[in-house]
């Protein structure tokens, strides 16, 4: 299918997702997915697929450019516009005033000026990894940034990462988890054992997968769903939906944190 491009009415290859019906039990939140920079929508169809097994209405759109954040940009905010109107083939079964946002790789760090900048967006999940601006931070995958503007917290923002930059200090993850913090806006940050930049985008094993999915589902189940209830998966010593200890799959390089619904935790792998 396509989506119309907002501002150029181009037409943009995307890929609708929604639950079985058989699993329907209400209007379901809608959910904007980017590929990672150059890459093509199956690349994260596997996201898009188990969103919604959990009760989401998900399109992912590729962008117009293969390397621009403004070109990513556009495509989430495009995305969304679908998803609101009456072309998305599910619109009956969308609640579309409940509207999160992921990507991977530079499609994550372009939705830190989409969650500033469309006021629809109401929780972001950024696949290595949530940033400070659109070209990155310390903590994104390439270990280096160039200085564009930095973006503002404005919504609940859960980065996942990958264990690159081996020489750098412990916390060099948590650049913009911090920076959330320090806005008072909900954030956490898990950064996972063993993870390369291409778990998310690349040939990824089910189990990788499913664990991405875990931390994604909790929450946005907590701030799509208003599921107060995982705060405590998150938060727990198992991985959510799941009986994997949270300290074994968790690195041990570099820290996770969260801080959110009151709670603050500086070490998720000691405990929370």
């Amino acid at each position: 299918m396509t989506v119309t491009e907002r501002g150029t009415g181009a037409l943009l290859p995307a890929r609708a997702f929604a639950p079985a019906p058989a699993l329907l039990t209400g209007p379901c939140p809608i959910v904007s997915l980017l590929p990672g920079g150059g890459a093509d929508i199956t690349s994260v169809s596997w996201a898009a697929e188990r969103l919604a097994a959990s009760g989401y209405v998900v399109v992912v759109t590729l962008p117009s450019s293969g390397a621009s954040t403004a070109a990513y940009h556009t495509a989430a905010v495009s995305g969304i516009d679908f998803l609101q109107s009456t072309a998305n083939p599910y619109h009956a079964e969308s609640d579309t005033g409940r509207v999160g946002v992921a990507g991977w790789s530079l499609g994550a760090r372009s939705l830190v000026r989409t969650q500033e900048e469309d006021r629809r967006v109401d929780a972001l999940v950024a696949w290595d990894n949530l940033a400070v601006r659109e070209s990155g931070d310390e903590g994104s995958p390439a270990c280096t940034f160039t200085g564009t503007a930095v973006r503002a917290p404005r919504v609940p923002a859960l980065g996942q990462a990958s264990e690159t930059c081996p020489g750098e200090p412990p916390d060099v993850k948590l650049r913009a988890f911090e920076h959330w913090r320090g806005a008072g806006v909900a954030t956490m940050q898990v950064v996972f054992r063993d993870a390369t930049h291409f778990w998310w985008g690349g040939p990824g094993t089910e189990a990788q997968r499913d664990l991405s999915h875990a931390y994604t589902r909790a929450w946005f189940d907590r701030w799509l769903k208003a599921d107060s209830t995982m705060t405590v998966a998150l938060l727990g010593p198992t991985v959510p939906f799941t009986g994997a200890a949270a300290a074994s799959v968790l690195s041990p390089r570099f820290r996770s944190a969260a801080a959110f619904d009151g709670r603050r935790c500086t070490d998720l792998r000691l405990g929370c």
